[in-house]
């Protein structure tokens, strides 16, 4: 086994691998062709995924790269280290939540726009994000 080849195998697959993947297990999750499902692809708005959807999403993905995603772990990162007073308060994201959420899911910024609600992030998420949360697994972050 060459060098980089061995590198490889212990790094893990590459971010396009994995965004590879992470793109065929969405268009499974949702019945979609392939070529229909890119990274850029935002779940709810181009692919018609249901908040349901994203359980399946998240349990293939969980299951073929031998992770675990948990929805606390998921708010955690959304938050960061704000209290959830800090980060939403009175049900509306801060500037502040704003700024940590474009930091989160830069792929979304220019949809992360003030009056947003923490229960409107779903319709952020794009195959992208779903890629960037195993990856940053594979690099040892929660999320």
């Amino acid at each position: 086994m060459s060098e980089a080849a061995a590198e490889n195998a212990v790094a893990g697959p590459t971010n396009e691998a994995i965004g590879e993947t992470v793109r065929k297990i969405v268009a499974e999750s949702l019945g979609r062709p392939l070529a229909d499902v890119k990274l850029t692809s935002v779940l709810m708005a181009d692919l018609g995924a249901e908040s349901l959807d994203f359980l399946d999403i998240v349990f293939r993905i969980e299951r073929d790269f031998k992770i675990e995603i948990t929805r606390g772990e998921m708010e955690r990162a959304s938050r960061g280290d704000m209290t959830a007073e800090e980060f939403a308060p009175g049900g509306v994201i801060s500037d502040a939540g704003l700024t940590r959420l474009r930091e989160l899911m830069p792929e979304a910024a220019e949809r992360i726009a003030p009056g947003l609600r923490p229960s409107t992030i779903l319709t952020l998420f794009s195959v992208q994000t779903f890629a960037n949360m195993v990856i940053g697994k594979r690099d040892g972050r929660s999320v």
